[in-house]
């Protein structure tokens, strides 16, 4: 399926899918570093907690010492019980710690002892509710009386205020006199010292955190730019290519779509040269072709016109014999008809020479036009298969430097700097982490998941190479198409012209055939005039000379019979060169070059 795909929507996708990764990695690193600081705060809290209940630990076990020297006082006889008792709860009810700490005293069975001085205090209290419905009191004795005492949490009203908010106290017995005395704070006070505490921490958070948005949106931008302009002249590139093999491919060679990329220096600049450089060579072999079979059409009329005078020739020859045969005849049965018969002899061989010599000249000319015809073919072939070759080396050339993936590996740069940026900003949360300290220990989690993403990443940038590769595949099929085309136009015509020269070479053959035969038909033509002349001067040789005439024109018959037969073959060829230039012509003319 991905195969299916066009250029530039893989190269889309991919700069999408770079860019959701990087966005994903953000998200994951301000999510790791929201965990971190809320970490950070919690173990503030915990910090702050252990801290609050070991003092109000110790400030219960001051108090429970206090007690126990003023029960040990009581014990020596220095105060009643009565007495070392409000001696105590009036000490304990002025006490005092930090900016509002103070401490109240609960008797096992829930009578308040001491509480601030007042109106609570010799009132029972053990089903006192908190705002949420909480026994505390109940609690709060209860944890008091175990070995080391106990915590207890509960919802109570703030001095000079109606809302209550959360409280921890800490409370303990005082065995002696069965009482529990407890002291508390507020923890949202606790809260807000952490959060406090934290500040700093918070905004080295907020800080990171921004500078991570801002990170990733600036490199995503720049991605997205980078990736929209090499994108959009890839494909613009490629696109004009196709266009422009197309059109070459259905024979148009006047539309040109590579003109605006020639002036540029990359691959593609070069790629649109070697593309006009064959264009160009395969116009001037086209209009070649187009000039030579054009040529050999114009000769093979000639050649087609000389024959069908020869045949005439021939058929004027072959009648003469056959009256010079009668004529023999007649005066080798009666001398009477020889004066006669010689005057027409006469004038026959007069015809036969003239005939003859025009015969000779015409298969002169017939075996000049077939030795024009193989040189001009010869010549046609050569200039072919140079202008092959040079469209090869073209092609090969423009095949070797059409390596526009060059710019696809940049876009893999540009995602490896980001890579490198995200690393960065990895470090930088590892630095801050160490500053932090206890409470920056998730920092160095975070570093960890920015590198595993920086690896996500790096495959991302493998797959984009993966892509280049296929982007080569795509211009080796485009290149492959161009040979296709130029194996057509090569093998066509180097089969034409194969055509071409065969039946010029049988021309050749022919003509010298007939310039032979000619040239004999003469030399007889001559002899026989010279015997006329013999018979002319001396009547008593007329039996010997028609003897000999008779001979003569018999074997006249039978070479004018054999020249026929050949000019009857050379003329069967002259139709086939014609039939094979008015084809190629028809196939040439299919191609657009003006």
């Amino acid at each position: 399926m991905f195969k299916n795909l066009r250029v530039r929507t893989r190269l889309i996708l991919l700069t999408a899918v770079a860019a959701a990764a990087m966005c994903i990695m953000g998200l994951m690193n301000m999510n790791g570093m929201e965990k971190s600081y809320q970490q950070s705060v919690s173990s503030m809290k915990q910090v702050l907690y252990d801290d609050y209940d070991q003092q109000i630990k110790e400030q219960v076990g001051n108090v429970i010492t206090l007690l126990e020297q003023i029960y040990a006082e009581c014990q020596e006889g220095a105060y009643t019980e009565e007495e070392a008792k409000k001696r105590a709860a009036d000490i304990v009810r002025e006490l005092r710690y930090g900016e509002s700490g103070y401490f109240w005293i609960d008797t096992y069975e829930g009578d308040n002892v001491v509480l601030l001085g007042q109106e609570t205090e010799g009132t029972n209290r053990m089903e006192l509710e908190d705002s949420q419905g909480y026994q505390m009191i109940k609690d709060i004795i209860s944890n008091g009386r175990q070995e080391d005492g106990g915590f207890t949490e509960y919802y109570y009203t703030k001095e000079d205020s109606t809302e209550t908010y959360p409280k921890r106290a800490y409370s303990k017995a005082f065995e002696p006199w069965e009482w529990v005395i407890g002291t508390g704070n507020y923890v949202d006070e606790l809260e807000e010292l952490a959060v406090e505490n934290n500040a700093p921490v918070k905004k080295i958070f907020q800080n990171t955190r921004m500078l991570s948005a801002a990170s990733i949106g600036v490199s995503i931008a720049i991605l997205l730019v980078i990736a929209l302009f090499i994108v959009t002249d890839i494909t613009r590139s490629l696109n004009a290519a196709a266009k422009q093999m197309n059109c070459m491919a259905k024979g148009d060679y006047v539309s040109d779509f590579m003109n605006r990329f020639l002036g540029r220096k990359d691959d593609f600049g070069h790629l649109s040269r070697c593309i006009e450089d064959m264009r160009s060579a395969l116009v001037k072999l086209i209009s070649q072709v187009q000039t030579e079979s054009e040529t050999i059409s114009v000769a093979a009329g000639s050649v087609n016109e000389c024959v069908a005078k020869l045949n005439d020739d021939i058929a004027g020859v072959s009648a003469a014999t056959q009256e010079l045969s009668a004529g023999m005849q007649e005066t080798a049965a009666t001398t009477t008809m020889a004066d006669e018969a010689a005057g027409e002899m006469h004038h026959a061989v007069q015809h036969i020479a003239r005939r003859s010599q025009d015969g000779a000249q015409g298969a002169a000319e017939i075996k000049g036009r077939a030795e024009q015809t193989n040189i001009r073919i010869i010549n046609a072939r050569e200039k072919a298969a140079h202008l092959k070759n040079e469209i090869q080396q073209d092609l090969e050339s423009a095949l070797e430097n059409a390596k526009v993936i060059d710019q696809i590996y940049e876009l893999s740069g540009v995602i490896m700097n980001v890579v490198s940026q995200t690393n960065l900003l990895s470090l930088n949360a590892s630095i801050e982490a160490a500053r932090a300290g206890e409470a920056g220990r998730g920092f160095a989690v975070v570093a960890g998941e920015i590198g595993e993403l920086a690896e996500q990443s790096r495959q991302t940038v493998i797959k984009i190479q993966e892509v280049t590769q296929e982007v080569t595949e795509a211009v080796e099929n485009l290149s492959s198409n161009a040979r296709k085309l130029l194996d057509f136009v090569v093998k066509d015509v180097s089969s034409d012209y194969q055509g071409f020269l065969t039946i010029g070479e049988q021309y050749d053959k022919d003509g010298a055939s007939v310039d032979i035969l000619m040239r004999e038909f003469s030399d007889i033509a001559q002899e026989l005039f010279g015997n006329m002349e013999g018979i002319k001067n001396s009547m008593s040789d007329i039996s010997k000379a028609a003897e000999e005439g008779a001979e003569g024109t018999t074997e006249i018959a039978q070479r004018a019979s054999v020249i026929a037969s050949e000019s009857a073959e050379v003329l069967e060829q002259v139709t086939k060169t014609r039939q094979s230039a008015e084809t190629l012509r028809e196939e040439i003319s299919k191609f657009h070059v003006k």
